[in-house]
């Protein structure tokens, strides 16, 4: 779908990016396009602020795009000309350099919160497995995002999951949460792409700056392959995604079938060549964009329980979930080599696909919820009391933080 240049005298939404969408290297990059092409579509003029360096693999978007700088106020001034009416910030990091910037500039903009996944919760599940302690959702981190969610008008949230552990472990209210998954427009067909007689070996997807896609990568390595190999004599495992570094390729062992390849240009046509697509998470957050293309591109897809998490329920999936490496891989050898079987998890997935991601579904009722917002402001941020609270001056040390910073950079002997 093109993307078009609305007139100035749209509405304008900025999104303030923390890396530039990177649609084939990453599910949330492909996700952040779909919500501003949505946002597009009813009417707003799209403009996307970033501070990360450009790169190579960057969507060309259609949209404006601006680049931007922490710890600068030309950004204040730039923004107040802009005149954003919706202000959507890239995760919580971008809400702590900007949000306080924003609100002084644009008051009347909507602002919203788009987790992309519950990071905090991300990264208590891969402390708990480092240390082996309990998962410890209290922590530093949580204090930081749970503060950042608390000064927007709206939280996106990709997970029913954490929705609902917003609500009972933070106390959320839930007029200031919005679940949103992937929005999917079509379905694949069935016979759309390659059956079980066409397809071959094994695959797994997922960009490497991502650390859950990382750890599960050495799990595959040395704990699931060595007892998968033996029951799929002559089969081999390829591993795909963007940024593979020396700690990933160190992975790579062609005398054992398994072999890192890196980065596809095309995820779906990749994995509509394999028979099988494993996604071995052990922790992790949100939905998870590997799963999704398996689904997509037809290609039953293996996981665990973390991995599951968000996607399905847990009997939906056409095999039981496991997160023990033996069982893990009886259940992707069986599946491959009963087409019988393998025809059920792939109608599973379709199934999970319909259910759970469609367009219809979930667009209208985000735009709906913006407008509600936007035409009640005042109302809206009434109810928010700990917002304002986290507003006021004793609460804003990452304004103060980022003022220091600029005064210290635009000191004359400043190196």
């Amino acid at each position: 779908m093109p993307r078009s240049t609305n007139p100035a005298t749209k509405k304008t939404a900025l999104l303030i990016a923390k890396q530039w969408p990177e649609p084939a290297s990453t599910a949330a990059g492909r996700r952040t396009l779909d919500i501003l092409d949505l946002l597009n579509e009813v009417g707003y003029r799209i403009e996307i602020g970033s501070p990360a360096q450009p790169t190579p693999f960057q969507a060309t978007t259609g949209y404006g795009e601006h680049q931007i700088a922490v710890n600068d106020s030309r950004f204040d001034d730039w923004v107040r000309a802009l005149d954003p009416s919706l202000v959507i910030y890239d995760r919580f990091m971008m809400e702590e350099q900007f949000g306080w910037r924003v609100r002084a500039q644009c008051p009347q903009a909507v602002t919203v919160l788009d987790t992309s996944d519950f990071h905090s919760l991300r990264e208590a599940r891969h402390q708990a497995l480092k240390s082996g302690q309990p998962v410890n959702l209290f922590n530093a981190s949580a204090e930081r995002e749970i503060a950042a969610m608390a000064r927007c008008d709206l939280i996106l949230m990709i997970s029913q999951v954490e929705v609902d552990l917003l609500k009972t472990h933070f106390g959320l209210p839930a007029w200031q949460l919005h679940y949103l998954p992937f929005l999917i427009r079509e379905f694949p067909q069935p016979t759309a792409t390659p059956g079980f007689a066409e397809r071959r070996h094994l695959a797994m997807i997922g960009g490497f700056k991502h650390a859950p896609n990382r750890d599960a990568v050495a799990w595959l390595a040395e704990a699931i392959w060595p007892a998968l190999r033996p029951l799929l004599p002559g089969v081999e495992c390829h591993v795909y995604g963007a940024y593979a570094d020396h700690a990933m390729q160190r992975f790579h062992n062609p005398k054992s079938g398994l072999r890192i390849i890196g980065r596809t240009d095309d995820a779906l046509a990749t994995l509509s060549q394999y028979r099988l697509n494993l996604a071995p998470l052990r922790f992790g957050a949100g939905q998870k964009g590997k799963i999704l293309d398996g689904w997509l591109s037809g290609t039953p897809t293996i996981t665990t329980p973390v991995g599951a998490e968000s996607m399905a329920p847990a009997d939906a999936w056409g095999y039981p979930l496991n997160d023990d490496p033996g069982p893990f891989a009886d259940i992707a050898a069986r599946i491959y080599q009963s087409e019988p079987h393998w025809q059920a998890v792939r109608e599973a997935g379709t199934q999970a696909l319909v259910e759970g991601f469609s367009y219809a579904q979930h667009a209208q009722a985000f735009v709906e919820r913006l407008n509600a917002i936007a035409a009640d402001l005042h109302a809206h941020r009434n109810r928010n009391i700990w917002g304002r609270i986290l507003q006021r001056t004793e609460h804003r040390a990452e304004e103060f933080m980022s003022r220091w910073i600029e005064a210290k950079n635009t000191r004359p002997d400043a190196s």
